[in-house]
């Protein structure tokens, strides 16, 4: 069966604190997951790793087969982010 998601050891470190620590997981073509947690348990890093808004610090992220750093156009092309908030200010200098 072909696997949507392969996520294997993904880590991600801001300076000092590990918002993300060898998470993996792979989901099967056609299943539903979510993802659960308290504030602050790394579930928006982990999104933004996975559409790559976010360079993961370790660990390999793969969107139907396309790794998500090294092939990054063709694993963009199948996923998709609506997020809650958008906010582009930070990109834009008055």
């Amino acid at each position: 069966m072909t696997k949507t998601l392969e996520v294997d050891g993904l880590r991600k470190r801001y300076a000092d604190v590990d918002a993300l620590e060898g998470v993996s997981l792979t989901v099967p073509e056609g299943a539903f997951f979510w993802l659960l947690g308290p504030n602050g348990a790394g579930k928006t890093t982990f999104i933004n790793i996975l559409v790559g808004l976010v360079r993961a610090s370790g660990g390999s992220t793969r969107v139907f087969g396309h790794d998500v750093e090294d092939d990054y156009r063709r694993a963009r092309d199948r996923i998709g982010l609506a997020p809650q908030e958008f906010n582009v200010d930070r990109f834009f200098d008055p």
